[in-house]
C-alpha cells in the first residue's frame, strides 16, 4: 500500500471518529453552523459534510408537506451530486457518494417538537485533477444555504493539516501551500 493511501485511510479514519464523538453530543447541533472535514491524497478528496437540517432545509421536522418533501429530495439530490469542495478550475468529479436525513427525537406519526433535531450527512469521494499543485479549494455550501452562517473547514494530507471558519458567501479555504 502506498504512503499517500495508507495517510489518506489515517486521516479519514481520524476525521470519522471525531465525527462520531460530535453525533453524540447534543451540543454539535448548533443552527447556522457546519463542519466540513477533508483528507487530501494526491488528487483524491475525501470529504465529510455534517450540518443540521436547518441550515440546508429550513426545517427541523419530518417533512409534512409536499413543498418540505420535494426540499428535501432537492438538497438530498444536489448534496449527492456536486462535489462539495473544487479547485479553482472546477476539476473535481464526485467519484463516490453517500447522503443522509435523519431526524432524531420523534417518529413520523408522533413527534415531539421540543425534543426534535435533524441533521444531514454526506460523504464524498472527489477526483480532482491537478488537486496536487492547487493552494486553495472553493466550496459552493456556504452560498447555497442561507441558513448556513458558518462551516468549519478542517484539512488533513501529506503536507500537513489545518482549520479555518468560512462565513456565510465566503468559498475560498486555502491549503497553506
Amino acid at each position: 500500500m502506498s504512503s499517500g493511501i495508507l495517510y489518506a485511510l489515517i486521516a479519514t479514519s481520524a476525521l470519522a471518529s471525531t465525527t462520531t464523538l460530535a453525533a453524540d453530543n447534543p451540543a454539535s447541533h448548533q443552527h447556522g453552523h457546519a463542519e466540513l472535514q477533508l483528507a487530501i491524497s494526491g488528487n483524491q478528496v475525501d470529504l465529510l459534510f455534517l450540518s443540521p437540517a436547518y441550515n440546508v432545509v429550513g426545517f427541523e421536522h419530518h417533512a409534512r408537506t409536499q413543498a418540505q418533501r420535494q426540499k428535501a429530495d432537492a438538497a438530498l439530490f444536489w448534496l449527492e451530486q456536486t462535489p462539495l469542495v473544487n479547485t479553482s478550475e472546477a476539476t473535481c468529479t464526485v467519484h463516490a457518494a453517500a447522503t443522509q436525513y435523519e431526524v432524531a427525537g420523534a417518529d413520523e406519526h408522533n413527534e415531539d417538537k421540543h425534543s426534535q433535531h435533524a441533521d444531514f450527512e454526506v460523504t464524498q469521494v472527489l477526483d480532482c485533477p491537478g488537486l496536487e499543485e492547487a493552494d486553495s479549494l472553493t466550496t459552493p455550501l456556504t452560498s447555497r444555504f442561507p441558513g448556513l452562517e458558518h462551516l468549519e473547514v478542517a484539512w488533513a494530507g501529506p503536507e500537513g493539516q489545518g482549520s479555518t471558519r468560512l462565513k456565510h458567501g465566503e468559498d475560498s479555504v486555502s491549503l497553506g501551500r
